[in-house]
């Protein structure tokens, strides 16, 4: 038993000893010196000396980040792109914090993760117009920087003239002076030195982007350990964030890529056109169906509506029959009492003066209310004109003077300098019928409010009263003919006010609450037609 503990002991020794000796003896190693790690001084905005010999750049960033979160010294140098890829050959550097990856390089050296993913652009000036890929660039001159992976992807078309230059700035400025048709290098370091020459009105990107592929640390072939500190690294700031605040500090602007963008547009335009040439085509089918459903729908409608229409009207014409039945009954009522004691009475005095009193007076009544009926049952055509609200209201409150004051009822006007269109004559009848209304639902002392507004094509009128108010159960029957909840009336004045109104073309409401008054409001159009600013045609 003790003979199989001892070998389960050591088994677990040599697996610990497998994971953790090799990472022991890599970090002695590399913590009594710094990593020496270099990178190209003119590579903005990957990596650059600055104005002030500060060595500065995405690339910076990302590296010292990661020798910050691995708490390790990290020996950073600036050389030229060709001396940066001449010491990692000769190991006198330990990495180049950005570079690449293409399959020859993949032969010398070792990748970490992608630290972004990279791409080549064709630069030319923006009067060039017949440049827009690699294929266009045979029989040109174009600059690359030297020793960069431009170099493999222009091999691969012949026919290029190339002139290799020592970095991206000196092959920028090498097509500004006219010494090359075109400049092929990094996207964004092209796009770095076009903002910071402020040459974004001579420069132009033409064409797709260029390999793009993954740029990522690189170290010697076979060094493993320092390959899997700097992978360790950073996938640390990828996960606390520091590598998004370091690429949006570097990576956040462009400049516009003017053939991409119509490209892009033409391709959303074309899929636009074709998603809506599907659905016209579903539409013209769905809408055919559905032409021949509504007009199947639309004759059962016209059936039914017809025989509404017919029950409504000879719903209206009953109680239409009964109110006139109703209101000539009363005064044919008290003409044939009279009529039958006149054989018994005609020699009674006083007989006669009542019947001489009365039977003229219901005859009239019955006269007033044939009229109404005429009038009620074939209206005017109106005539509408300009009307002024301010002298309408003069001349009915003028007529309406004695009844105002035997009650004390107030007046006030507010606003009242407005203009509209109607038939003044019956825009009068209109409003006496409202103002009566309001006197009468005023039972002593009270006041009437009227306020003239302009909105848009329309005239509004107000009429407001602190009078008794309209109960709830008979705001439904207000324009109802026949219909009056007042002693000694035939319940045909609003129902006629409600008519003219809509003749002239506008439009009457009513709001009353019980004991707190009632306001009534008509709009009348401003304009002889709808929708007119008010000018006279």
């Amino acid at each position: 038993m003790k003979l199989k503990n001892l070998l389960f002991s050591l088994l677990i020794f040599c697996l610990i000893s497998y994971l953790f000796i090799p990472t022991m003896s890599f970090s002695e190693e590399f913590y009594k010196r710094p990593i020496r790690v270099s990178g190209d001084n003119n590579y903005p905005p990957y990596e650059f000396i600055d104005d002030n010999d500060n060595f500065r750049g995405f690339n910076v960033d990302i590296i010292r980040a990661i020798a910050i979160e691995l708490g390790i010294e990290i020996d950073l140098v600036s050389n030229s792109w060709e001396d940066t890829m001449d010491l990692l050959k000769k190991g006198e550097i330990d990495a180049v914090q950005g570079m690449t990856i293409t399959p020859e390089r993949e032969k010398t050296y070792d990748f970490t993760d992608e630290i972004v993913m990279n791409s080549q652009s064709i630069f030319v000036l923006r009067s060039t117009e017949n440049i827009s890929s690699l294929d266009d660039l045979i029989g040109k001159k174009i600059a690359i920087q030297s020793e960069d992976v431009t170099s493999e992807i222009v091999s691969a078309v012949q026919g290029i003239d190339v002139t290799e230059k020592i970095n991206q700035k000196d092959a920028l400025q090498s097509l500004i002076t006219g010494e090359v048709d075109a400049y092929v290098g990094n996207r964004l370091t092209g796009i770095y030195y076009v903002q910071s020459f402020g040459l974004t009105n001579t420069v132009k990107i033409v064409g797709e982007q260029l390999y793009p592929t993954k740029y990522c640390i690189a170290v010697q072939r076979g060094n493993d350990e320092l390959l899997h500190l700097l992978n360790s690294g950073l996938r640390a700031i990828k996960e606390n964030g520091t590598y998004d605040k370091i690429f949006e500090k570097w990576f956040g602007e462009t400049i516009p890529d003017i053939n991409l963008r119509w490209r892009k547009l033409l391709y959303v335009s074309l899929i636009a056109l074709s998603i809506s040439i599907v659905s016209i085509f579903i539409i013209y089918y769905w809408n055919k169906t559905l032409k021949k459903e509504v007009e199947i729908q639309t004759k059962e409608v016209i059936k039914l509506n017809n025989m509404i229409m017919h029950n409504d009207k000879m719903q209206a014409l009953g109680k239409l029959s009964a109110g006139i039945a109703h209101e000539l009954r009363n005064p044919l009522t008290s003409i044939k009492a009279f009529v039958d004691l006149l054989p018994l009475k005609y020699e009674d005095k006083s007989f006669r003066d009542e019947l001489i009193k009365i039977v003229p007076r219901e005859i009239s009544r019955l006269n007033d209310l044939v009229e109404t009926m005429l009038d009620y049952s074939k209206p005017k055509n109106p005539n509408p004109r300009k009307i002024s609200l301010n002298e309408l209201l003069s001349d009915i409150l003028t007529l309406l003077k004695q009844k105002l004051n035997e009650k004390k009822i107030v007046v006030s006007l507010r606003n009242v300098d407005v203009f509209f269109y109607a038939d003044e004559s019956q825009m009068k009848q209109i409003l006496i019928n409202i103002i009566l209304n309001s006197i009468d639902a005023i039972e002593s002392t009270g006041q009437i409010w009227i306020e003239g507004n302009v909105y848009f094509s329309s005239v509004s009128i107000s009429i407001k009263d602190d009078g008794i108010g309209i109960p709830d159960e008979e705001k439904d029957k207000l324009f109802d003919p026949f219909y009056s909840s007042k002693k000694n009336s035939y319940g045909i004045g609003l129902s006629v006010t409600d008519r003219l109104v809509r003749d002239n073309r506008g439009e009457i409401q009513v709001f009353s609450q019980l004991n707190q008054g009632t306001t009534v409001l008509i709009n009348m159009p401003i304009g002889p037609e709808l929708g007119e600013d008010g000018n006279d045609a």
